[in-house]
């Protein structure tokens, strides 16, 4: 599955557009990550924010991306 998949479903469900970013933290949070880019310095810019992190949780698992 793809981050364009997983958002277009997260729209449908909940209205909103789930940033990559937001998707990005899920995963790592997970462990389904490689690890961070070579260009990252710190953390993300934009972490899920916790209104809608079991939201989003709750689609990538559906999605089986974690």
């Amino acid at each position: 599955m793809s981050y364009k998949q997983a958002q277009e479903l997260f729209k449908k469900l909940h209205g909103k557009t789930a940033k990559t970013c937001w998707i990005a933290d899920i995963k790592r949070e997970h462990g389904k990550t490689k690890g961070p880019a070579h260009n990252r310095q710190g953390d993300y810019k934009y972490p899920c924010p916790k209104s809608e992190r079991n939201n989003l949780t709750k689609v990538l698992k559906e999605l089986k991306m974690i």
